[in-house]
């Protein structure tokens, strides 16, 4: 035996194998990962408010001096997972591969670790046992062992307010799963209105619903059950295997692109909000942080584009998220049906992503006027004081494509049924628009009637794209007086004053206007300069699409609510709010009145030209769909 061992020894001497190497041959090897502070610093998060979406959470992390500080998970023995081995668990050391902390902004992931915690649900077997006290049913039926269905306590639904994937969790692992999904809207059949919990707030690592925060007193209806979607397999588990990499429930993160961190501190922001960032709320979690970077919420487009996705959709158990039509939603049903690709009545993310960039790249198009695949003539043309006639025909087209809920390539009231059903006086499943607006069209004002029916040619009462579409070149060809496809502010107000309107309502139109007209300037000029970032003065539909600067969207939510809102004097002029408006009269109804007939005569005078009695043909290079 002594023989053997010298013989290994002198082999590897003469081989000139590493010491490392030498471990790793002998199983003893440490983890080497990338540590977030080094010793006498600790890691502080901090949160902050998106001023679009009114949400707090974590998009700041730093090292910070603190006395004594000291990193104790180096040479710490912890469990990893063995990907080679079925996934089994193996004690090894950590060993700094050095201090680094990813670059992120908005797209900081944190993920919650806890390397003194058994995996309870390793090999997806589950060692919880179902409390007698909760039960799924589905439609009103209780399903033994169900994984999935409206959530029951003590014989009691609970209400979907506040139900959410930590309430899901805490309520599949009471049933004696790993993990759970939430579903709302009594997703599994209309349940009893006597509710057992309303307005639940867990943190996810509670062994019953009954340990969450709640109120037993509740204002929820039928509709209004909260569900769930149950699995063997924990999905808040966060490991790190033998290679160093970070494995989440969705991905696995290459060791240099991550962080642990052992002591840690939060600062500023709201700290109840944390729970919508990371599985625990982080004022109630005390174990090892793991940081890295989600690159998708690291860009604008696929930041909202997930958080819709997240808001109105569900997640299946390998994290693929979407949204399902034929629930009664006319919004989210109307999309679904234009964004779903392979018609399975769902869209995923890719799909929905896939339709804001086509949307994207229409606009990016029409604006790319010399066609070089860059926009950058924005900066310097009259770009966002004119547009074509191709801009408006998108805009037309695409709003009927979403609109067009019976895909008959027009607009009526039969595609808003399912939100007009309470004007369907006569109860023959069709609304009409004399029931929709309590009169016969005839009786409206003349101008209103004139443009109706300069609309809807055959009188049919559905507007088709053909129909419209003859409408807006028309009326484009009115004002667009020099002929060159494009139409200014500068076109509109003048038209307007062919048709007979005022003077003075032409410059409170101009007032209007023009402040639009230099706030778009403004944002789009600052959103063009920042996507250029390789600041070749080429801005491409891909630097838009990749646009990551949060800090700007920032600023023009807080700049665009204020300067934005219509200038005051100029607008209550126009429409008769503001005491001293147009006319001699002291009375504010006559004063509306007089206004009301401004506006309808100088309608009634621009809906006479001779032009909409022509036919339409073919006008800048556009013709028929």
């Amino acid at each position: 035996m002594i023989n053997c061992i010298w013989f290994v020894v002198g082999a590897l001497g003469f081989l000139q194998i590493s010491p490392s190497l030498a471990i790793s041959l002998f199983g003893d090897d440490p983890v080497r990962v990338n540590f977030c502070c080094p010793d006498g610093e600790m890691l502080r998060l901090r949160m902050s408010k998106d001023q679009l979406l009114g949400s707090w959470s974590y998009h700041m992390a730093e090292c910070v001096r603190r006395k004594g500080a000291k990193n104790t998970l180096e040479g710490m023995e912890v469990s990893f997972l063995d990907s080679k081995n079925n996934q089994t668990e193996v004690k090894r050391k950590l060993a700094k591969l050095d201090n680094k902390m990813p670059k992120c902004g908005r797209g900081l992931q944190i993920s919650a670790l806890n390397f003194n915690q058994t995996n309870l649900y390793a090999n997806g077997t589950s060692q919880l046992k179902p409390s007698v006290s909760i039960e799924l049913r589905q439609y009103n039926e209780s399903v033994t062992d169900a994984r999935q269905g409206n959530v029951y306590m003590d014989g009691k639904p609970v209400c979907d307010d506040g139900w959410d994937r930590n309430a899901a969790r805490v309520a599949c692992r009471e049933l004696g799963f790993a993990d759970g999904e939430p579903t709302v809207g009594s997703q599994y059949g209309n349940v009893e209105d006597d509710m057992a919990m309303d307005e639940i707030s867990c943190r996810g690592d509670e062994s019953s619903l009954y340990e969450c925060d709640y109120t037993s007193l509740d204002d929820c209806g039928g509709a209004e059950g909260a569900g769930v979607v149950c699995s063997d397999t924990d999905g808040s588990t966060v490991s790190v295997d033998l290679s160093g990499k970070l494995v989440l429930r969705a991905e696995e993160v290459d060791t240099e692109d991550y962080c642990l961190a052992e002591t840690w501190e939060l600062a500023g922001g709201n700290l109840y909000e944390s729970y919508k960032t990371v599985p625990y709320r982080l004022d109630g979690f005390d174990g090892t942080l793991a940081l890295s970077c989600d690159q998708c919420m690291e860009e604008v487009v696929c930041f909202y584009v997930r958080y819709f996705l997240d808001n109105f959709g569900s997640k299946d158990w390998d994290e693929n998220v979407g949204i399902s039509g034929g629930d009664g939603d006319f919004f989210i049903n109307n999309i679904v049906r234009i964004a779903d690709k392979n018609g399975d009545n769902e869209v995923n993310f890719e799909e929905f992503e896939s339709k804001i960039v086509e949307y994207l790249k229409i606009a990016f198009n029409i604006l790319d006027r010399d066609n070089d695949g860059s926009i950058d003539e924005v900066l310097t043309n009259e770009a966002i004081k004119e547009y074509s006639l191709e801009f408006f025909e998108q805009i037309l087209k695409n709003a009927v494509e979403y609109f067009d809920s019976n895909g008959d390539k027009s607009i009526s009231t039969d595609d808003f049924i399912s939100v007009l059903r309470f004007n369907d006086r006569n109860e023959d499943g069709e609304v009409t628009i004399y029931e929709l607006i309590g009169t016969s069209l005839i009786n409206l004002p003349a101008p209103l009637y004139t443009a109706y029916t300069l609309l809807d040619e055959d009188q049919d009462e559905k507007l088709t794209i053909d129909e419209m579409l003859g409408f807006l070149r028309r009326t484009f060809t009115i004002i667009d007086k020099n002929g060159d496809c494009n139409i200014n502010f500068e076109e509109i107000v003048t038209a307007l004053g062919a048709s007979n309107l005022k003077e003075d309502f032409q410059l409170g139109i101009k007032l209007i206007g023009q402040q639009y007209i230099t706030l778009a300037k403004y944002f789009v000029n600052g959103f063009i300069a920042k996507a250029d970032k390789n600041k070749d003065t080429k801005v491409t539909l891909e630097e838009i699409i990749k646009f990551a600067d949060f800090s700007f969207i920032d600023r023009s939510i807080q700049i665009a609510p204020s300067m934005g809102y219509p200038n005051g004097p100029a607008f209550l002029y126009l429409t008769g709010g503001y005491e001293r408006g147009y006319g001699p009269s002291n009375s504010w109804r006559e004063q509306r009145e007089r206004i009301v007939v401004v506006w309808l005569t100088t309608l009634n005078t621009f809906l006479n030209n001779p032009v909409y009695q022509s036919t339409p043909s073919t006008q800048c290079g556009l013709s028929g769909q």
